[in-house]
């Protein structure tokens, strides 16, 4: 029985950087696949690529060899079909309303017109439950409203992939938590495609369905994990703590004075 080929498909891809001292690799032939409404989190200490591979998968860096193909079209460039959710909390215009930040990206791109623009950002607005501060500007939202803010802004576009770089990192503990819990939710709700990075064990536990764990620098594939969890959000469930102890066992078994 032929299966479907995958959404995303990473392949052999070294990226590398100049410095003004040296060439620096940053990942060593990378290769992995993404296939449609797959949560795929990228793991591993820091400074292994994780947030090099996820923009050169959102084309804002050329691999130095290998290849990155969408859909079967090799990836030479920033596109609407995939959309960014960054660790900083300050991503929005704070000149504009929640409502004005979510149509912007759609009027921009020229994906709809204003009116188009305006009804479909509501519609990702009460996605993400904040359709009560639809005319709020930024600096009165909190972090996690903020990145509830740019999670919608993405799904307005209707992206093939969202990418997220660490996108809680900044937000305190409960918050953290809060978000994770209601990504989740949305995915659930709306089963997109998404991309994670972090550096959390847990964190990846909980919103990945499948993780890629990478070595420390340059970053390399060790091992692909299936995340086969009923209850995800159930932390203390026994699979939940094998998988994280198995985590722990591959990435810390040449870290050296590498920190995850």
């Amino acid at each position: 029985m032929a299966t479907s080929a995958p959404l995303l498909d990473v392949q052999g891809v070294t990226i590398q950087y100049k410095t003004a001292e040296q060439l620096v690799t940053a990942t060593w032939q990378v290769g992995f696949q993404v296939d449609r409404t797959d949560r795929l989190v990228l793991l591993g200490p820091s400074g292994c690529g994780k947030s090099t591979i996820l923009k050169a998968v959102g084309g804002y860096l050329t691999p130095a060899d290998g290849r990155i193909t969408l859909d079967g079209r090799t990836i030479s460039g920033p596109g609407p079909d995939r959309m960014m959710v960054f660790q900083e909390t300050d991503q929005l215009l704070p000149w504009k309303t929640v409502r004005q930040n979510v149509a912007f990206a759609l009027t921009a791109s020229r994906k709809a017109s204003q009116n188009e623009a305006d009804e479909q950002a509501m519609a990702a607005i009460r996605t993400v439950k904040l359709e009560k501060f639809a005319d709020a500007y930024p600096h009165t939202l909190s972090g996690g409203m903020k990145q509830r803010v740019a999670i919608a802004r993405c799904l307005a576009m209707k992206p093939e992939i969202v990418l997220m770089d660490e996108p809680f990192a900044a937000l305190d503990a409960l918050t953290r938590q809060q978000m994770q819990e209601e990504l989740l939710e949305l995915w659930n709700r709306s089963k997109f495609t998404m991309i994670f990075v972090t550096h959390s064990i847990e964190e990846a536990i909980l919103l990945g369905n499948r993780i890629v764990l990478l070595s420390p620098h340059p970053g390399q594939v060790k091992e692909i994990l299936d995340v086969d969890l009923d209850d995800p959000a159930n932390r203390f469930h026994g699979r939940f703590n094998d998988l994280r102890d198995t985590i722990h066992r591959v990435l810390f078994h040449d870290l050296g004075d590498y920190v995850i």
